[in-house]
């Protein structure tokens, strides 16, 4: 967010607005910022309905990190739409919640389209603080048959193989944005360090920059990891959000012995000289 001007709309690159033009998109800001000194402003006006472009994807694996700030007490929100740009709108599997109504501070809610109660997902999340949002869509099989995944603060959300869908199973035309919309009066976040890829997932501000590497993916017992920079630290997490792994590195390689770890997808979280970044491996 640091190319764009304090106080100006950001209408450009991968965003864009719900009507295309600057009169709803989001805010450049220096309130807050994750890194550097600038995030994307979404305030309490109900006008903002900023979106970020996906590029209408109806195949391959793609990831979505962001980080966001909600003050205490303040609401949040945003959608996933099915393309852009938008029209009347595909809210592909409902409304995103932070703290909705203001009353229910540092939960959050999916609704999948739905009125029942019984399929929403809920979460928490942590007010006053930056935290990362990671969601991953496979299309692989066609966005008919679109699967999501999703992490708040480091604690899975909605599991890998749940249909990118609605409540009622209606999934979207393609995955082709989100937007973060100004739900209410009392509705305050920002956000920063976007990062969106095909592939594995590598969550990060300048990461790649760091020359950070991890291999072999798949790995059968030894995860080997490499950065230019000191990698301070690693810790590791299994599809049920719990950390099986931690230490703390100082060096520029490590070895993970992963041999004793069941089959299956692994989240790996590193600290390479001040900057965090999470990659998707497979054992």
């Amino acid at each position: 967010m640091e190319s764009y001007t304090v106080g100006t709309s950001i209408l450009q690159d991968h965003w864009t607005s719900w009507s295309g033009t600057a009169a709803d998109a989001m805010l450049s800001s220096n309130a807050q910022a994750h890194s550097g000194s600038k995030s994307g402003f979404v305030d309490g006006s109900t006008t903002i309905d900023a979106v970020l472009d996906t590029g209408n994807k109806i195949f391959g694996t793609w990831w979505l990190s962001f980080y966001m700030y909600i003050p205490a007490g303040k609401e949040g929100y945003y959608n996933w739409q099915g393309t852009v740009p938008i029209g009347s709108g595909e809210w592909v599997v409902g409304n995103i919640y932070f703290n909705e109504g203001g009353d229910e501070p540092g939960s959050g809610y999916i609704d999948y389209s739905s009125g029942d109660a019984a399929d929403w997902v809920y979460f928490t999340y942590p007010e006053g603080q930056w935290f990362e949002v990671v969601t991953g869509v496979d299309i692989t099989s066609g966005i008919s048959l679109a699967t999501w995944e999703m992490w708040v603060d480091g604690v899975e959300v909605v599991s890998a193989g749940t249909p990118f869908a609605d409540a009622a199973g209606t999934p979207g035309t393609s995955l082709g944005g989100i937007d973060f919309y100004s739900i209410s009066a009392n509705n305050e976040y920002y956000i920063d360090d976007v990062t969106y890829q095909d592939g594995p997932f590598v969550g990060v501000n300048d990461f790649a920059q760091k020359g950070f590497s991890a291999f072999p993916n798949p790995v059968n017992n030894i995860l080997n990891l490499k950065a230019n920079e000191n990698i301070t630290s690693v810790a590791i997490y299994n599809v049920l959000g719990q950390q099986v792994y931690s230490a703390k590195v100082n060096a520029l390689t490590s070895q993970v012995d992963m041999s004793q770890m069941a089959s299956g997808a692994y989240f790996v979280k590193v600290n390479v000289n001040g900057s965090e970044g999470t990659v998707k491996v497979v054992k």
